[in-house]
């Protein structure tokens, strides 16, 4: 298999969620995740109990292409009205380098969380989830120069480079790190800003 067609596996577990809003009111209805990565999507089972802090402890694995193609994956949060539509509470877009960045070993788990924005960038809740390379056998450490991070996200793109510094994540004080980007379906997210513990909690 060449690079250029080279794929991974990807684990990911859609955790929870935490203060999920909706038009600056708390989220009532069962909410679900859907996860994007280039043209693949898929959805995570809806939080059975309901409201603005659901628990999904739900895995799912996507293929994800290894030749820089790919930069975001993308994690919505949905509800479904009594009607059966499905509207959004929020997106968030996650760096690729926030859990491939640099030499990383194959099957490290990544905690991450990240902040949900609306359609009008405001911000609509917290989203946790876990992310894993899935090892492909070879033991081998991968790093494509191709996915270099960002400059936004070079220091401190994930609250996880941040707890291995011993430093507490803080956004960048700049105006492109919070940048508006238009996401799925034409709107308005902000791409993944990590959130300082908003993950783990007690269960």
């Amino acid at each position: 298999m060449t690079y250029s067609t080279m794929r991974r596996s990807l684990e990911i577990e859609l955790i929870s969620a935490e203060g999920l809003k909706v038009d600056r009111k708390p989220v009532k209805r069962k909410t679900f995740c859907i996860v994007r990565i280039d043209q693949e999507s898929q959805a995570c089972k809806p939080d059975e109990l309901g409201g603005s802090y659901p628990v999904w402890k739900d895995k799912i694995e996507m293929d994800m292409a290894m030749n820089g193609s790919v930069r975001f994956i993308s994690i919505e949060v949905l509800y479904k009205t009594s009607g059966g539509a499905e509207k959004s509470v929020g997106l968030a877009k996650i760096p690729v380098t926030d859990f491939m960045g640099g030499f990383a070993p194959q099957g490290h788990l990544n905690f991450l969380s990240y902040r949900l924005r609306d359609e009008y960038g405001d911000k609509s809740g917290i989203v946790n989830v876990s992310i894993m390379v899935k090892p492909d056998g070879n033991g081998l450490k991968y790093s494509s120069p191709s996915m270099a991070a960002p400059a936004d996200y070079a220091a401190c793109s994930s609250q996880a480079a941040a707890a291995a510094n011993g430093q507490m994540w803080r956004p960048p004080r700049t105006s492109s790190s919070m940048a508006l980007t238009t996401g799925y379906r034409g709107r308005v997210v902000v791409t993944g800003v990590p959130v300082w513990g908003a993950y783990p909690r007690s269960s």
